[in-house]
């Protein structure tokens, strides 16, 4: 993050933007787009009296009143961050306690700094641990909520909510919650809409929105969404985040079969990491390829482009993406006939996805395990693999129409009349389970009917 505005400099962009120079208004509506703080201090002094329009007038000797409100808003914000600090350290040290306790009832969280800091932490960890980024996420939005509009000067508490409500709806769309992300996303968009300066919540807000449609496979109005954010994101000079818009929209071109175009897109990914000597953004890049790659029946160049992404997610992460990479390369395996070699990673991904809280997706690489041991003859192991995948996701309180699938899967399997073709249809039910939750499952007919 770049060094915050100076308050004379923000105040003169506030009220007399001509008289910056326009290569630094440029900047400043960068930062002002990507730091709270300084969005904050920016809409307080918009909303300031009008003598504050009057250059002479905000001049620190001057003593303006309402200037000096609005550097005690400053200013209450950076000792209230300072504070947090300590406020929230058990939680943050330990999730499982936000979530047990009526965090809205202690006087002494209901601050800016507490709500900033649960934020704040989410947005770390919710790639590598979105469980936990859920619990502090929603442990933000409940306090931001409770928080009274008038409780800070301008619209601080809608910028409270809005980021609080969007990490909520980001972690959501991590774990497959999609419904409910979408729902948090409306939140925040409702929140952002009360500021001046609105611009980046809501690119980000379009972004996760985005997301979440893409893995609802409604492709046209993630597009849609996912270009709101893209020109959101250009407007105020982030290109990284304009990048995480291109790369979903290359996402939900593989998924339309799209598949040239997707490659171009992700091959302007690997460029634009290089250009600026990101290897995530390489790596990531790579790992798109992969994909692409796999559906286009090319398993060598598939397997080269994974393991090169994951040399670089082993070391650094995000582990949602590493998890990912390792089944990529699995499922080259299997589609290349290395059936053991593949089984055996693919038991690995399922166990990581499991503990990362990534039900559906550990879901469907337990079924890319159970091809595999179809296709050498071991049919008895798939009962005892749907047994186990039944346990976990009944004690996760999956979909009853998703329980029922595996229970399927498990008798078939024990009847010895399972085949490839069974594993597909409930492959297929849990990806639209995930996204049409009250969708009950019905076993396909027998062969030959």
């Amino acid at each position: 993050m770049d060094e915050h505005i100076s308050e004379n400099e923000l105040s003169m962009f506030a009220f007399s933007p001509d008289a910056v120079l326009a290569e630094r208004r440029w900047e400043i509506t960068r930062h002002v787009g990507v730091c709270a703080e300084c969005r904050a201090l920016h809409d307080c002094l918009i909303e300031t009296e009008e003598d504050l329009r009057d250059i002479d007038v905000r001049e620190r000797h001057v003593g303006s009143e309402t200037y000096d409100s609005a550097m005690a808003h400053a200013a209450r914000i950076a000792q209230e961050d300072r504070e947090a600090e300590e406020l929230v350290k058990p939680y943050i040290d330990n999730p499982a306690l936000a979530a047990y306790k009526n965090l809205a009832t202690q006087r002494n969280l209901l601050t800016a700094g507490v709500v900033r800091r649960f934020t704040a932490r989410s947005h770390d960890i919710c790639e590598n641990q979105p469980l936990d980024g859920l619990t502090l996420a929603e442990a933000a939005t409940v306090i931001a909520d409770t928080l009274p509009e008038n409780a800070y000067a301008g619209k601080t508490v809608f910028e409270l909510r809005g980021a609080a409500h969007l990490q909520q709806a980001t972690s959501l769309m991590l774990l497959g919650q999609l419904p409910a992300a979408l729902e948090e996303c409306t939140r925040a968009e409702r929140a952002y809409k009360n500021l001046r300066s609105s611009g980046f919540g809501l690119a980000c807000t379009a972004l996760v929105r985005a997301g979440a449609l893409y893995s609802q496979q409604r492709f046209e109005e993630a597009t849609a969404s996912a270009e709101r954010a893209e020109h959101g994101f250009a407007h105020i000079g982030d290109d990284d985040r304009r990048m995480k818009a291109i790369l979903l929209r290359g996402n939900i071109r593989i998924e339309a079969f799209d598949l040239e175009n997707a490659v171009t897109t992700f091959q302007h990914l690997i460029a634009y990491g290089e250009s600026i000597d990101s290897a995530r953004w390489v790596a990531v890049g790579w790992s798109r390829l992969g994909d692409c790659e796999v559906l286009r029946g090319n398993l060598g160049e598939a397997s080269m482009h994974y393991h090169n992404a994951l040399s670089h997610f082993r070391q650094h992460g995000p582990a949602n993406e590493r998890v990912s990479a390792e089944w990529g390369i699995a499922r080259v395996q299997l589609h290349g006939g290395r059936r053991t070699e593949a089984i055996r990673r693919l038991r690995d991904v399922v166990a990581e996805f499991e503990v990362l809280g990534i039900l559906t997706d550990a879901a469907v690489a337990s079924l890319d395990i159970a091809d595999g041991l179809l296709a050498l003859g071991e049919v008895q192991q798939i009962v005892g693999l749907a047994s186990r995948l039944f346990r976990v996701f009944s004690d996760a309180e999956m979909l009853t129409g998703a329980l029922t699938a595996i229970a399927y899967m498990k008798e078939a399997a024990a009847a010895g009349t399972l085949t490839p073709r069974d594993l597909r249809v409930v492959r297929q039910f849990l990806r639209r389970a995930e996204l049409q939750p009250e969708l009950l499952f019905v076993p396909p007919p027998a062969e030959g009917r």
